[in-house]
């Protein structure tokens, strides 16, 4: 795994990330995850309360990217790595007790991303350039 920096911590705190995974079939899934954001240097997570597409990938091949960028500063990151599902067990209770996420959703989960390649979305020549 890779670390991950302050100012991609910061950007992923301030700006809207998107998750991409794959179906069965290999036809790409993209979407906002307004509760993603950084469990610590390595991992990424957000709140599954959909259970529809990205979790239905995850749960066949547990590859993700999340891709985040500032608009005006024409920069972002890539993250890539595998996910982990939780749900209904005592890692997923003690990430969901902090939240009041019951109240608007019967049923959630969390999905933890190892981030294990992480690439440059800047509007640079150093576009798509593998950075850890």
């Amino acid at each position: 795994m890779v670390n991950l920096t302050e100012e991609m911590k910061n950007m992923l705190k301030n700006q809207l990330p998107f998750l991409a995974t794959t179906g069965e079939d290999g036809k790409p899934q993209v979407g906002p995850k307004g509760s993603l954001h950084v469990l610590d240097d390595s991992h990424l997570i957000y709140f599954e309360h959909t259970f529809r597409q990205a979790y239905n990938n995850l749960s066949n091949n547990h590859l993700a990217a999340v891709a985040v960028a500032d608009r005006g500063a024409q920069k972002g990151f890539r993250f890539e790595g595998t996910a982990h599902i939780h749900e209904a067990d005592d890692f997923a209770n003690q990430i969901l007790d902090k939240t009041n996420i019951f109240d608007r959703f019967p049923r959630a989960g969390v999905v933890v991303i190892d981030v294990e390649r992480i690439y440059k979305l800047d509007n640079t020549l150093e576009a798509g350039i593998q950075i850890a």
